[in-house]
């Protein structure tokens, strides 16, 4: 089987949240993970969001999502821990 993943590195929000949530509803039937890094002083609550740990994500047409795909790591804090590459391959299945 092949398995992909998305790396994102973004210094900014996602601007149309309810078209991105739709997209990673359906691409969690898909043998893909999505790994989000954000670099620099931006908020990032829209990725946090994203990564819907605890619960599966849900968009604005009450789809929910087969499986959590995304992974959202801040950059800064987690080289200051020393486990960027951990929490980068969290949600990559084994």
């Amino acid at each position: 089987m092949t398995y992909f993943t998305l790396l994102l590195l973004t210094d900014g929000e996602i601007h149309d949240m309810p078209k991105t949530k739709e997209l990673i509803v359906k691409a969690s039937e898909l043998p893909c993970s999505i790994i989000i890094v954000g670099v620099g002083n931006e908020a990032f609550r829209n990725m946090e969001a994203l990564d819907s740990d605890g619960t599966l994500l849900r968009d604005d047409y009450g789809r929910v999502a087969k499986r959590d795909i995304v992974q959202f790591v801040r950059f800064r804090e987690a080289m200051e821990r020393g486990d960027l590459a951990e929490q980068v391959l969290k949600e990559i299945p084994e």
